[in-house]
């Protein structure tokens, strides 16, 4: 385990008052660092931590976290955004946290209004990344916001504005370290369901490595995201049938038998409406797509990693496999959320992950431990 401030690691006497690291990661929020220290106190009446001078406003913070068997990852990097000292009678008892954000809480430091002339999406996220210097892996949106018809203007924080092009594109946008230099990406993309699944999660198989497990596939609407709009340029109606773009990560989508089942039941239909949708034809077929795919990951897995038996650490904005627990939940999962923490030296995982789809698609690669997937 490593812990750096402003790019030098803090020394052993700090780092043997820490009895806490707790890290949050997902694919749309910040990532968020919580340190907790004991505090002991001088003859002079100063307490250390507290009083080393170390976290001063928008520090910058690091932390690298080494699981059992597994390989060192850099799973933090960031800002001092809050220190919390806690007092009581009984010295032993006090402690300071110390707060940290990524990169985020630079871009949510200032509102303004800015206009981005004759760019997509994608460019605009592009020159927002820019100014904080983040390196920038961004795939390319459909709209071009013409300067002549319909400009695109931001009101707002730059975190606001990467968040609202993202979700109408149907795009996850978030800051992540590389695991070993520690460089930090701004990533503005699709869910990244195709990409290689991370070691599979076992439970009540051999060799598994879930403590427990609770999952739910939720049966309600709505099923699709439609939408129109009046065009001002054009003056005529833009609409969006909310057709859904991403692969089904199992044997089907899970719409079509979701709305099937309610109208059995009684439902005339299983569809809601796009509020003020961007009034362009491939803006609003984007956005309604978008709002359908999210509508559609139903099925919700939420458990507790074995960090030991998993020999690695899970990452947040990645595919996993789950197997073990029968043909219906069984598969491939998107991993939404991560939290990390490392308790008296103990590495815990706890995790949310959800799919779109039940049953297998056929396609699966089970049996990837740690040992055969490279670090990500």
């Amino acid at each position: 385990m490593l812990v750096s401030i402003d790019g030098e690691p803090i020394e052993a006497s700090v780092l043997g008052l820490l009895t806490r690291i707790e890290v949050r990661e997902s694919d749309a929020d910040p990532s968020f660092l919580a340190l907790r220290f004991n505090a002991t106190q001088s003859p002079e009446g100063e307490f250390s931590p507290l009083d080393e001078g170390l976290f001063v406003p928008s520090a910058k913070v690091s932390v690298q976290i080494e699981p059992p068997g597994g390989n060192s990852v850099r799973l933090f990097e960031g800002f001092v955004t809050h220190v919390r000292p806690h007092f009581e009678s009984v010295e032993s008892n006090c402690y300071v946290e110390v707060l940290a954000m990524d990169a985020a809480v630079l871009l949510a430091a200032e509102e303004r209004v800015e206009a981005y002339p004759d760019v997509t999406d994608t460019e605009a996220a592009e020159k927002v990344f820019s100014r904080y210097q983040l390196t920038f892996s961004g795939e390319t949106t459909g709209t071009r916001h013409e300067e002549k018809k319909q400009l695109l203007v931001q009101r707002g924080t730059d975190w606001e504005l990467v968040q609202r092009l993202a979700r109408r594109n149907g795009f996850v946008c978030y800051l992540e370290p590389d695991p070993q230099s520690g460089a930090v990406t701004a990533y503005f993309r699709p869910r990244a369901i195709k990409d290689t699944p991370q070691p599979d999660l076992t439970l009540l198989r051999d060799d598994p490595n879930l403590k427990w497990l609770d999952l739910q596939a939720t049966m309600t609407g709505p099923t699709r995201v439609k939408g129109a709009a009046i065009d001002p340029i054009g003056k005529r109606i833009v609409r969006s049938d909310g057709s859904p773009k991403l692969d089904p990560l199992g044997e089907a989508l899970v719409g079509d038998e979701l709305e099937k089942g309610l109208k059995q039941a009684g439902a005339t239909g299983a569809v809601t409406l796009l509020r003020d949708p961007f009034p362009a034809e491939t803006a609003i077929a984007d956005e309604g797509s978008a709002a359908t795919d999210r509508a559609l990951f139903a099925v919700e897995a939420r458990g507790e990693v074995d960090t030991p038996l998993y020999r690695g650490l899970l990452r947040a904005r990645r595919p996993v496999l789950i197997k073990g627990v029968g043909r219906m939940f069984a598969g491939v999962y998107y991993v939404r959320a991560v939290r990390t923490t490392v308790d008296e030296g103990v590495i815990s995982q706890t995790f949310v992950a959800e799919r779109n789809a039940l049953g297998l698609s056929g396609r699966e690669d089970f049996g990837q431990s740690a040992e055969e997937v490279p670090p990500q």
